[in-house]
């Protein structure tokens, strides 16, 4: 497994991109917007003005949608940057935040705990943290999904170095269990990571390139035009079947992102 320092130099500005964005504009714009979607559904499980915690928060945005909706919301990301000054953000590991036992209501962890060296420490930590029936919304790349399976080494969501850990449906829901959460829901489709990340893992295996069409999305400057144009065009003929696939794929409980809806477990729960 790679040391901090190793895995430092795979979080750069070119992986959180500039001024606040990560994509080119009008991609930006639609990421930004499914990013606050997903508020709706966390909202409702939610007291209102309750607490609510993001760990790796990104930009911040659902932070930002709680906290003008009157929650008391805060977010963790893992580096600063001289564009994030938002007292309620902190750039720390969750251990070094030094919250209150049953401080949140709810937790999000979406697309982090691949990430994280220590996931065990850390699903512990979110217990202690979370109110007693509290709710945690997790979500990882389906490493036992159809997406998965086909691509190989090719998957786009298979991103070494920085994924660590990979988890399917039994092995998550046991990690889960055994740290103190009672799994209610799982689902494994997600339209802003499945129909992308087929999209480009087809093309990936298809054009032998490493996430070349992400690259071009994300404004790195290091490609000619005639390669960006001849890349858009094949992601033009692939994106409707890209799509339809995902759709299939999730269908049949197969699709390339592992989403998952937890309680905190009481006390007498844990003892059994």
């Amino acid at each position: 497994m790679p040391n901090d320092y190793e895995l430092a130099c795979y979080y750069d500005e070119m992986y959180y991109g500039k001024n606040r964005k990560k994509f080119l504009t009008p991609i930006q714009i639609m990421v930004t917007a499914m990013t606050k979607s997903k508020w709706g559904k966390i909202q409702r499980l939610m007291v209102s003005g309750g607490r609510f915690l993001d760990i790796g928060c990104g930009r911040g945005t659902l932070v930002q949608k709680a906290r003008a909706e009157g929650y008391e919301a805060y977010g963790i990301e893992r580096n600063a940057s001289p564009q994030h000054t938002e007292p309620h953000i902190f750039y720390k590991d969750l251990s070094e935040c030094a919250f209150p036992d049953n401080h949140f209501q709810t937790i999000i962890l979406f697309h982090v705990l691949e990430h994280l060296r220590e996931p065990v420490e850390t699903l512990r930590e979110i217990r202690r943290i979370l109110q007693p029936g509290g709710w945690l919304f997790l979500a990882v790349p389906n490493f036992g999904g159809a997406q998965a399976r086909a691509s190989g080494r090719d998957w786009f969501h298979l991103d070494l170095p920085r994924h660590l850990w990979h988890f399917n449906k039994r092995s998550l829901a046991k990690l889960l269990e055994q740290n103190g959460f009672h799994v209610q829901r799982t689902s494994t489709y997600s339209f802003e990571y499945d129909w992308y990340g087929t999209l480009q893992s087809w093309m990936n295996r298809a054009m032998g390139d490493e996430n070349l069409l992400y690259a071009i999305l994300k404004g790195e400057r290091r490609f000619s035009a005639v390669g960006k144009i001849m890349r858009l065009a094949v992601a033009s003929l692939l994106a409707l079947p890209a799509l339809i696939n995902s759709i299939w794929d999730a269908a049949r409980g197969e699709g390339g992102t592992l989403s998952m809806m937890a309680k905190k477990k009481e006390l007498d729960a844990l003892k059994r």
